[in-house]
């Protein structure tokens, strides 16, 4: 009998993973980290709250017909043709950030109704409704990371906007330069972190790369809703997914 070979990349991955977990156990002391995690937590009490309101028949996203968009006024006031399959990861990803956050201009969301009903007394529970209220979808390129710190650099491809957030897993990414990144951006007290939904495409994707020379020659910031369908869509359907190794885990319970 031929002895077994070992499998290059899981072994590559089992020894990142290693490496992750105890660089967690490092960064997990480091004050940024904490407070970090604090903010993860009281964002994913929050969004667990917001999914009860959409389940309860709460919410109804409504779209407001006499907004003109400006500069651009090819901007549809309807919801565009996208399927959400509920059981995967990025069709609840997809489905609730469309109805918790602002998705376009023009169409309404929970975020904006749970301030408008002063739901939370608490400031710091009322500044972080605002800041998910400001926050953007943005597709990305990672242009350095700080494994030690738990930072990844990141440039918005259209804009050129950069940020530093604080992700543990894509921190310690040995080939993040290999891929583009799709998420929302959240920036509160200063920590800015990525969640919701989170695709990734290869650089040497067809698909990407025109998607990206289309919307480079005429980008208009509101047609984000427009790019996000275009990207939820393909990545939906797409094969060969990218999977990155020790990701950030989420604790809300109806985005898995």
């Amino acid at each position: 009998m031929k002895p077994k070979r070992n499998d290059p990349y899981k072994d590559q991955e089992l020894m990142i993973n290693a490496l992750n977990s105890m660089r967690r156990i490092f960064l997990d002391e480091k004050p940024h980290i904490k407070e970090y995690y604090k903010i993860r937590n009281m964002h994913s009490e929050i969004v667990d709250t917001m999914v009860q309101y959409n389940q309860d028949g709460k919410f109804e996203q409504k779209a407001d017909k006499n907004f003109v968009s400006k500069p651009n006024p090819v901007v549809t006031v309807h919801l565009l043709e996208c399927s959400f399959d509920l059981t995967k990861r990025e069709g609840a990803q997809g489905f609730y950030d469309i109805m918790i956050y602002k998705p376009a201009s023009n169409l309404s969301c929970i975020t904006e109704d749970f301030i408008r009903d002063n739901r939370y007394k608490k400031p710091e529970k009322t500044e972080l409704l605002q800041s998910m209220l400001d926050s953007k979808q943005v597709l990305f390129e990672v242009t350095g990371t700080d494994s030690m710190e738990g930072y990844a650099y990141i440039k918005d491809v259209f804009t050129g906007v950069e940020y530093t957030i604080i992700d543990i897993g894509l921190s310690g990414q040995p080939n993040f330069g290999n891929f583009y990144f799709y998420t929302r951006i959240i920036s509160y007290h200063g920590i800015n972190f990525g969640t919701g939904l989170n695709l990734i495409f290869t650089k040497t994707d067809n698909f990407i790369k025109r998607h990206i020379q289309e919307h480079k020659k005429d980008f208009h910031p509101d047609g984000e809703f427009i790019r996000f369908t275009q990207l939820y869509n393909h990545f939906s359907k797409y094969p060969d997914k990218v999977k990155l190794v020790a990701n950030n885990p989420t604790k809300t319970k109806a985005i898995k």
